[in-house]
């Protein structure tokens, strides 16, 4: 309940400046959204700047309400650890391979969660794609869910950038699925393929200038592919 309460108050705030023309906020591609009824599913994003998380947020259809994993760090104080759970966020040691906080989303997710994850692993601040990790690969396979991979654009000036109306823009991509292992285990060449394939379907979104060590590599893949 806490969870719809706040939820409604985002979308109430942020669309309100969006429909005055305020807040320069768009999203493409969501009729490429698994149907909701179909369960849980991963939705992998670029991490620029927090203000990427309540964009996500509130540009999703409502029904679409996220959770997503984040530094146990942020759970210490009391008032904030309370608020964080009652959001649905799971508690996850970075730096480390937290089996409690993996099976907690792994069971989430097949309990029909909407899982937010930066692949990342951090923000890059400048918009820059980073190297990522294979976290999402893992969780999806364990789950049984499919990926769905986003990319936002125009975070990065923060919370300033919005009030000086600089346009953010999330593109979805289409969902896939990992197509699943003897008892899950991911041989370390195939994890690095597969995350790499996620990776460059992230960065096929984004503009070239912001697709990082994945530039070189998509451009080779589109040519080999004409």
């Amino acid at each position: 309940m806490f969870a719809y309460v706040v939820y409604g108050l985002l979308y109430i705030i942020i669309h309100f400046f969006r429909l005055i023309g305020w807040w320069r906020w768009s999203i493409e591609g969501v009729e490429r959204l698994p149907p909701r009824e179909q369960g849980g599913m991963i939705l992998v994003m670029n991490h620029i700047n927090w203000v990427d998380i309540p964009a996500v947020g509130a540009l999703l259809p409502f029904r679409y309400r996220l959770s997503w994993l984040a530094k146990i760090e942020i759970f210490a104080n009391p008032i904030a650890g309370w608020f964080f759970r009652n959001m649905n966020v799971i508690p996850i040691r970075r730096g480390k391979r937290d089996l409690a906080a993996l099976d907690a989303a792994a069971e989430a997710l097949r309990n029909g969660a909407v899982l937010l994850i930066f692949p990342e692993g951090h923000r890059s601040r400048n918009g820059i794609l980073q190297p990522g990790r294979g976290g999402a690969i893992r969780l999806a396979m364990q789950a049984g869910v499919p990926i769905v991979p986003m990319a936002i654009t125009g975070t990065e000036h923060g919370f300033r950038g919005t009030l000086r109306r600089e346009p953010v823009h999330i593109t979805i991509g289409e969902p896939y699925r990992i197509e699943p292992l003897p008892d899950n285990k991911i041989p370390a060449d195939v994890m690095e393929r597969l995350t790499t394939e996620m990776m460059l379907k992230i960065a096929a979104m984004l503009p070239p200038a912001q697709r990082g060590p994945y530039a070189a590599l998509l451009e080779t893949t589109t040519s080999t592919r004409q």
